[in-house]
C-alpha cells in the first residue's frame, strides 16, 4: 500500500502553489523549450510568454489562435515537509476534461449550468463517442475501464468471462497523457512537477444520436410558412398565383427569371406622361416649364411576389420537410394537402399534394435531367384556383411537419456533433496518476488532484491576441507574369468540363447547358498566387456592395500603408 496520502496541487512559475491545477497560457512557440527554461529558474526572468489564466473572465483559445494551454501541479506526500513525491514511482499521468450539465432554467425557455455535475468524454467498444453524465462514484473511478478492479469468483476462467463481460459495456474516457518535469528540474525545484497540455480542439465527433427529439417551435414554425400552406384565416390575402402564365417550366423557379418575365412597373410612367403633355402646351413659355422630376425607384410586379409564394412553399414541401421522399412522416403531409384540391386551365381538379408532387418532378429536377440547348424543358400547367386551408387542415398539416422535422432523417442533421463544438458550455479539467505503491506488489494506486475552476474555450473564429503574419502577395508585373506558372493542377471528368464549357451568363437563365459532348477526362492548371489577386478585386467589389446595408466594412477590412523597407 502507499505509506502517506498523495497531495497534488497546482503549482505557477513563480512557485506559488494552489489548491486547484494551475492553467497556463502561452505562445505555441513557446512550448515545450522555454517553458522548461522558465520552469527551471522560477526566480529568474522569464523568457517566454507564460501567463496564469483566469478562467473567470478569459476563455481558452484553441490552437487556431497560435496560442498553447498547459495545466500543471506539483505531487508530495501528505506528512512533515511534504517530501516531493518520487516520479519513479509514478507508473502514469494524464488529464481529463468534463463539462458541465446544463439543464433547463425555471422559466420557460431558459438553461442554467449544474457545475456540481459533470459529464466525461467517452468512447464505448464500438468506438462510438458520446457526453456521459457521471454520478459522483463514477467522477473518480480510473479512465481506463481495463485497469479498473474487476470481479473475482475464484475460479479463472470464470473472472476472465466476467472481466471481457464488463468491458463490453463499459466506457472508455478520453484522456490527455501528463508529463513530469526533466529530473534535473525536479531536483533542482525539490518538486515532483507534472504538466500536460489542455486539448481546446477535437476531430473527435459524437456519432450517437440525441437521446430526445429536439424540442420545435410550432408556432414559428407556422409563421415561417408561405400562405399556400396556411388557413385563410390567418392570411392577410386569399393564395393566388400570377395569370398568366398558363404553364411553367423550371426557369420559373429561378428570380432573375421571374422578374424577366414580369419586369417591374414604372411608378413615374404616369407622371412622365403628364409632364409631356404639360410641357406640349407651353412651348412657347420657356420658364413656366416645371423641372423635370427624378426619376423613383420601379415598383415590383405583383405577379412575382404571388409566385415566389408557389416557389417557396413547394421549396420548402422538397427540402425541409423531405414531403415526396415516400417515408411515412412525407406520406402524412401529402396526404393532408390532399384534402384540398386545385383547379386546372382545363376545369379538371386535382388533390392538391399530389399536385405538389408533380410540380416536384418538373420544377426541381436533378442536374442530369435539365435539357440541353436543342432540348424543350417539361412543362406544367398552374391552378387557376385553389381551394383555401381550414384552421383543421393547419393544424394537421403543421402537426405532420413537425413529425418530419422530428424524424430519424432530420435527427442526422444534428449529428455529428464536434466534442468541443458549442461555445458557450463550461468545462472542468482534472489531473489523475497511478502511482506504484513504496513496497510490496500491490497494484498502481489512482490519485486525482482537484477540479480546476469553470472555463470556456473560445470558438476558431474569435480574435486571439496573437496578430497572424501577413501573406504577401507577389506584384504582378510584366517580368512577374512572363515567368509565372500554374503550381496547382485538377482532375476534371469529362461531364464537368461540357457543362463548363461555352457556358454564358444568358445561356444560363435561358436554361443553355456546354459546348459539345466529350468523355475526355482534362487537367487544369491555375496559378494560386494570380487566382488570389483576382479574388482581392471581386472582394472588394462585394464588400464596396454589401456596406452599402450592413456597414461591415471597416470590421472586415483594414488597410493601412505600409512603407518598404531600406536595403
Amino acid at each position: 500500500m502507499v505509506g502517506h496520502e498523495i497531495v497534488v496541487q497546482g503549482m505557477d512559475l513563480t512557485g506559488l502553489e494552489h489548491k486547484r491545477p494551475v492553467i497556463l497560457q502561452m505562445n505555441d512557440d513557446d512550448f515545450p523549450g522555454r517553458f522548461l527554461q522558465d520552469l527551471a529558474s522560477l526566480s529568474q526572468t522569464k523568457i517566454s510568454s507564460t501567463t496564469l489564466v483566469d478562467t473567470s473572465t478569459q476563455s481558452l483559445y484553441q490552437p487556431v489562435q497560435r496560442l498553447l494551454t498547459v495545466a500543471m501541479v506539483d505531487l508530495s506526500c501528505d506528512t512533515l515537509g511534504y517530501p516531493p513525491i518520487d516520479p519513479k514511482r509514478i507508473v502514469s499521468a494524464g488529464l481529463v476534461i468534463r463539462r458541465v450539465v446544463r439543464v433547463a432554467g425555471t422559466t420557460s425557455g431558459t438553461t442554467q449550468d449544474e457545475y456540481d455535475t459533470l459529464s466525461a468524454w467517452m468512447h464505448n467498444a464500438k468506438g462510438q463517442y458520446s457526453w456521459t453524465k457521471l454520478s459522483p462514484e463514477q467522477e473518480d473511478c480510473d479512465p481506463d475501464p481495463t485497469k479498473r478492479p474487476q470481479l473475482q469468483s475464484g475460479q479463472a476462467a470464470l473472472d476472465q468471462q466476467l472481466a471481457a463481460l464488463s468491458l463490453s459495456k463499459a466506457n472508455t474516457e478520453s484522456t490527455t497523457p501528463a508529463f513530469a518535469a526533466p529530473p534535473a528540474t525536479c531536483a533542482a525545484l525539490h518538486r515532483t512537477v507534472f504538466y500536460a497540455i489542455v486539448p481546446t480542439a477535437s476531430s473527435e465527433v459524437s456519432d450517437t444520436p440525441p437521446a430526445s427529439p429536439p424540442k420545435i417551435d410550432t408556432k414559428g414554425l407556422l409563421k415561417s410558412l408561405p400562405g399556400l400552406l396556411r388557413s385563410s384565416q390567418h392570411t392577410k390575402k386569399k393564395p393566388t398565383t400570377p395569370q398568366p402564365p398558363p404553364t411553367v417550366d423550371y426557369r420559373w423557379m429561378s428570380d432573375e427569371y421571374l422578374n424577366t418575365m414580369y419586369p417591374p412597373i414604372s411608378s413615374d410612367s404616369s407622371d412622365s406622361k403628364s409632364g409631356s403633355s404639360g410641357s406640349s402646351s407651353s412651348s412657347g413659355s420657356s420658364s413656366s416649364t416645371p423641372p423635370p422630376k427624378p426619376p423613383s425607384a420601379p415598383k415590383p410586379n405583383p405577379h412575382v411576389a404571388q409566385f415566389q409564394g408557389f416557389t417557396t412553399a413547394l421549396r420548402m414541401l422538397n427540402t425541409v420537410f423531405n414531403a415526396f421522399s415516400g417515408t411515412t412522416e412525407g406520406n402524412a403531409i401529402l396526404k393532408v394537402l390532399n384534402k384540398r384540391c386545385v383547379t386546372l386551365p382545363d376545369g379538371t381538379k386535382k388533390p392538391m399534394g399530389e399536385f405538389y408532387q408533380s410540380a416536384q418532378q418538373i420544377l426541381l429536377p436533378s442536374t442530369s435531367t435539365y435539357p440541353t440547348v436543342s432540348g424543350t424543358p417539361s412543362t406544367l400547367a398552374m391552378p387557376t384556383h385553389w381551394d383555401p386551408l381550414d384552421d383543421e387542415d393547419e393544424k394537421c398539416l403543421v402537426d405532420a411537419m413537425v413529425r418530419a422535422l422530428r424524424s430519424s432523417s432530420s435527427l442526422q442533421m444534428l449529428s455529428p456533433q464536434g466534442r468541443f463544438q458549442d461555445s458557450t458550455r463550461n468545462y472542468k479539467l482534472r489531473m489523475f496518476f497511478r502511482i506504484k505503491p513504496e513496497s510490496g506488489n500491490c497494484p498502481p494506486t489512482l490519485v486525482w488532484s482537484q477540479y480546476s475552476h469553470h472555463f470556456q474555450i473560445a470558438p476558431w473564429h474569435a480574435s486571439g491576441p496573437r496578430t497572424p503574419p501577413p501573406i504577401p502577395l507577389p506584384d504582378p508585373t510584366s517580368g512577374f507574369l512572363k515567368n509565372a506558372k500554374p503550381n496547382c493542377s485538377f482532375l476534371v471528368p469529362g461531364s464537368l468540363m461540357n457543362a463548363m464549357q461555352g457556358t454564358t451568363m444568358s445561356g444560363l437563365m435561358s436554361g443553355g447547358g456546354g459546348g459539345a459532348s466529350s468523355t475526355l477526362t482534362w487537367i487544369c492548371g491555375f496559378n494560386i498566387p494570380l487566382i488570389t489577386i483576382c479574388a482581392f478585386f471581386v472582394l472588394n467589389i462585394f464588400l464596396s456592395l454589401l456596406n452599402i446595408v450592413f456597414f461591415w466594412l471597416p470590421m472586415i477590412k483594414i488597410c493601412i500603408p505600409f512603407p518598404s523597407p531600406e536595403e
